[in-house]
């Protein structure tokens, strides 16, 4: 058995949430070969399908994590793809100045706040956002005209599949609310829609 760290199977293994299928359908359907993951924790799951990898967290247990050599030779003996994989690790607050490119093909939203639209910037226009709605971010990304949904993904335990069908009858809201930014960042979660799924996916317009 691969040496596991520590963290990541407490958060991750263990609970059975290292949604390894999620990122595998995600690298396949939209030729992803770079991602940055801002509020990642542990959550190293993607950098195991896709090589080139930037992370940012402020907590102190993850900057250890990421310290610790025995990550990446973890990812190393676990990755699916046959390069190096790239990982980066920077120890900032996401809605700050990141000084990092602007070309990411893929920007992961997490449990983590308003990723999307602190960190959309770094996306490259056509990119991809993958974001759930646990703190409202995935509402935040349907009322934005920089993005546009283009598939849904739906889990099962850890299973995932995409869908790009009927996206429509998604954010419809159960209740007679008007969504706004404002109400979004009041609430700092997500809001009850008619019709939800696991994580969204859009693609950056401009």
């Amino acid at each position: 058995m691969k040496d596991i760290p520590r963290l990541y199977r407490q958060y991750h293994v263990e609970r059975q949430d290292e949604r390894l299928e999620l990122f595998e359908i995600v690298r396949t359907e939209f030729c992803v070969h770079s991602f940055l993951y801002p509020g990642c924790f542990v959550h190293i799951t993607p950098a195991l399908v896709i090589p080139n990898a930037t992370f940012v967290d402020t907590d102190k247990r993850v900057i250890r994590f990421f310290d610790d050599p025995r990550t990446l030779a973890f990812v190393e003996s676990t990755k699916q793809y046959k390069e190096q994989p790239k990982l980066r690790f920077l120890t900032r607050d996401y809605s700050e100045e990141l000084s990092i490119d602007r070309n990411y093909d893929l920007l992961i939203s997490q449990y983590a706040g308003f990723v999307s639209e602190k960190c959309k910037k770094y996306l490259r226009r056509g990119g991809m956002l993958v974001v759930n709605n646990s703190h409202g971010d995935a509402s935040l990304a349907s009322i934005d005209n920089d993005f546009r949904l283009i598939a849904v993904i739906q889990r099962r335990g850890a299973h995932f599949w995409i869908s790009r069908t009927r996206l429509d009858e998604y954010f419809v809201s159960a209740k007679t609310v008007r969504v706004t930014r404002q109400l979004l960042y009041s609430a700092k979660r997500g809001i009850g829609y008619k019709k939800a799924a696991s994580n969204y996916v859009f693609e950056k317009l401009r």
